[in-house]
């Protein structure tokens, strides 16, 4: 029987025997959150409070999915709307990847954003199959009837000294054996512990089949930082990314011999950050220049290399005759109480405003219902020379049904007649 996702907001708490959360998910997530240093979540003694990271946990048959806290206000029935919104923010991000092309070769229907990853893994590695693995040469030791390769004479006097007639030797083949293909199966290979869909798990199936037999590989994030792609292996760039999403977040509970975990989480705070970054990049005038996270020097000790910086999220530039106009854009998940941003934030953007010799800061937040233009409040005293203002703008399109995927164009718009004129 398929079970149907948790789906929960994030910043929310969920207790223990709710909707198929028990005692013994609490504490397998507990054992996870202490390994990753209680960054995703906390626990009290009678449940789970999850904070700024949305995406998807799955624990032993329990997947639970965290949703946008903008969502929070929204009927549970509109829960599967928040997880189309996140996956399309993922996808619009390049943190799921999928193209126009590949969109009409998605026959399943995703249950949840973690089949929705395993769906587009089990489709690269079908089309990888489909190209044919990727051979690489590799050098061999072993013990042959015929002299090929190289003679290891200390390893041909230890083994061979009674049978004569063979050979210990090094030498080269050419076949499938390499890390490419090992760690696509290994990913393979876990999938059936993590989906309760028969459809998946059928196409899972025929690839484990259409598989050889490779050895065993140990991932940790070095074995990824060391993959060197070149013309023949770049086809495989993107199933290994959700490989490693997969395998390094993979924690099977070898003691109780049936627990797993796999935490697929993003800190919604980067995500927002990502979205509006990509969403002004598209069709941007040609006399703009969008920097992510530029980043100064603001503090140092003298005589040590111990320093500190400053980056604001976006820095917007826009050149005309001469003069450079600047708009520091910081965006924030969150909502500001009554309209007022946090002492600590306003001083942020003092400090950009004065560094990059801008006349606008802008903290930037989200906002559930859709408007033609963003709400804008210069929020600061008008003698002064440069202003700190708040901008809140919609996820959601004129329905208020799916992601705005126009954000940027009207961003442009805005920002061309009020900020950069």
């Amino acid at each position: 029987m398929i079970i149907k996702p948790l789906q929960v907001f994030e910043q929310t708490y969920l207790p223990i025997d709710h909707q198929g959360f028990t005692r013994r998910h609490w504490v397998t997530l507990g054992n996870y959150n202490d390994q990753h240093g209680g960054r995703y979540f906390s626990l009290t003694p009678s449940g789970v409070r999850f904070n700024q990271y949305v995406g998807v946990i799955q624990v032993d048959n329990l997947t639970i999915e965290i949703l946008p806290k903008i969502g929070k206000t929204e009927k549970d029935e509109n829960k599967s709307k928040w997880q189309k919104i996140l996956i399309d923010m993922l996808r619009e991000c390049r943190w799921m990847q999928v193209y126009a092309n590949e969109k009409a070769a998605l026959r399943f229907k995703p249950n949840s954003i973690l089949e929705a990853y395993l769906e587009l893994f089990i489709l690269e590695c079908e089309k990888i199959l489909r190209e044919g693995l990727v051979k690489k040469y590799r050098t061999l030791g072993e013990n042959c009837l015929a002299l090929k390769g190289k003679l290891v004479f200390a390893r041909q006097i230890q083994m061979n000294l009674i049978h004569q007639e063979r050979f210990y030797t090094n030498h080269t083949i050419f076949d499938r054996e390499n890390i490419f293909n090992r760690i696509l199966l290994k990913a393979l290979k876990i999938i059936p512990n993590l989906s309760q869909s028969p459809f998946l798990k059928d196409r899972v199936g025929n690839l484990l089949l259409a598989f050889p037999e490779l050895e065993d590989v140990s991932v940790t994030n070095n074995t990824f930082e060391r993959l060197i792609y070149d013309r023949k292996t770049t086809r495989y760039k993107e199933a290994l990314e959700i490989a490693a999403m997969l395998l390094l977040n993979y924690r099977p509970d070898i003691s109780q011999g049936r627990n797993h975990v796999l935490a697929i989480l993003f800190d919604m705070n980067d995500l927002w950050e990502e979205y509006i970054y990509r969403q002004l990049s598209k069709n941007k005038p040609q006399n703009w220049s969008i920097r992510p996270q530029n980043k100064k020097h603001f503090w140092y000790l003298e005589g040590s290399n111990s320093y500190k910086t400053i980056r604001p999220d976006i820095l917007i530039q826009k050149q005309q005759d001469g003069v450079t106009t600047s708009i520091i854009l910081d965006t924030k998940w969150k909502l500001p109480q009554n309209n007022i941003p946090d002492d600590a934030d306003l001083k942020q953007m003092f400090v950009y405003n004065e560094y990059w010799e801008s006349n606008h800061a802008v903290l930037f937040y989200p906002k559930a219902e859709y408007d033609d233009a963003p709400l804008f409040n210069n929020g600061c005293y008008k003698q002064k020379s440069h202003h700190c203002g708040i901008m809140k703008m919609s996820v959601l399109n004129k329905n208020n049904t799916t992601l705005d995927k126009t954000l940027g164009k009207r961003l442009h718009k805005f920002l061309e007649l009020e900020l950069l004129k």
